[in-house]
């Protein structure tokens, strides 16, 4: 991996490793904090510019992950909050979904190899080293052969 890719995938990391996500209210972030703060339907409707049933249609889209960015977007403006959107690694940061990637990938050439030379009584040999050798390999310069 070039050093500025490296580096970039490293700082990327570093900010993600700072998000905190915390869990999405049982009725959605729309609801929880239109009612937090005392706002009703219809005050919420007339904020936004739309009709009260609307506004209910759209705290119901959100509890079912079927609102979309633009209207979710225009709820927090009219609740005077922002929206944030971050897409945030489950664990191991980037760098290990790229590790986790590379392990599979190389398994998958290590066996295709090894199967092709057993064929011909050269079997590759500790095919456990050879994988975690490719995987480090692999691993060092991702690109998009590794998503094959």
């Amino acid at each position: 991996m070039s050093k500025f890719k490296q580096m970039q995938l490293q700082t990327l990391d570093k900010h993600l490793a700072q998000v905190s996500v915390p869990g999405v209210p049982s009725g959605g972030w729309i609801r929880a904090i239109r009612s937090g703060v005392g706002m009703s339907i219809q005050q919420l409707a007339t904020r936004i510019g739309i009709a009260k049933q609307s506004v209910a249609r759209l705290e119901n889209n959100e509890a079912d992950d079927s609102i979309t960015l633009k209207t979710l977007r225009k709820a927090a403006e009219a609740l005077d909050c922002q929206l944030v959107y971050v897409l945030v690694p489950n664990k191991n940061g980037l760098q290990g979904i790229v590790e986790k990637q590379a392990l599979l990938k190389a398994k998958e050439i290590v066996s295709a190899v090894d199967h092709t030379m057993q064929l011909e009584a050269q079997g590759v040999g500790n095919a456990q080293a050879k994988i975690k050798e490719t995987a480090e390999e692999l691993a060092k310069s991702p690109n998009t052969k590794l998503w094959d």
